[in-house]
């Protein structure tokens, strides 16, 4: 009893420092639809681009359906060996909330601290969000079932952002190539995002 009191004792005292990395601000990672400005000051107007940055032994995945985006959303899931490449983002304290309720409102993410790499080689912990549902590893050369796949809006928002922050190109191509399910999100996402995107770079 007294090792799961401690663990979560630090588990706490990890968020608390993640939040206070600096006075009155946190560092967020944001891997899927928040690599877009826009799409991110939506709900916390305070964010500030700090660096692109990379996740180590995780993999860039997708699970639930989303009635916003009409289809699945991104998730980071442990996978040695792989990268996930992202942003990170120096919001106010204020807009922790804000963060918190845009990723857990519907119960389906839950934040965690991990230890990021700026592109100068900085080792940076910060705040991110995973899927309480991950899903499994697909076996090499099968392609992501219908159910798992992300809607076109939803991917090119993911992509939008991958060239606005200028993450590898070798990164965007992979995007590009993940499988959609043909659908596109709500008018109100769309008119909020300006979608569709006005460039051919988003050619998916």
């Amino acid at each position: 009893m007294n090792k799961i009191f401690i663990f979560v004792i630090l588990t706490i005292i990890k968020l608390t420092l993640s939040v206070n990395s600096d006075e009155g601000t946190f560092l967020y990672f944001a891997y899927g639809s928040n690599l877009l400005a826009k799409r991110l000051h939506i709900n916390n107007p305070s964010a500030v681009f700090y660096s692109t940055a990379k996740l180590k032994d995780f993999r860039l995945d997708f699970n639930i359906d989303d009635d916003v985006w009409n289809g699945a959303v991104a998730t980071i899931v442990e996978d040695p060996g792989e990268i996930v490449w992202g942003d990170l983002w120096s919001l106010h304290n204020s807009d922790l909330k804000h963060l918190d309720n845009q990723e857990m409102a519907e119960g389906w993410y839950f934040a965690k601290n991990v230890t990021v790499t700026t592109s100068n080689g900085t080792d940076i912990l910060a705040r991110t969000y995973e899927l309480v549902d991950n899903p499994a590893k697909l076996p090499e050369g099968e392609i992501i079932p219908p159910g798992r796949r992300p809607s076109i809006t939803y991917l090119k928002v993911i992509i939008a952002g991958a060239i606005e922050s200028n993450l590898p190109p070798e990164y965007i191509e992979y995007l590009k190539n993940i499988p959609t399910n043909g659908k596109i999100g709500t008018r109100k996402i769309r008119n909020r995002l300006g979608y569709p995107f006005n460039t051919t770079t988003l050619e998916i």
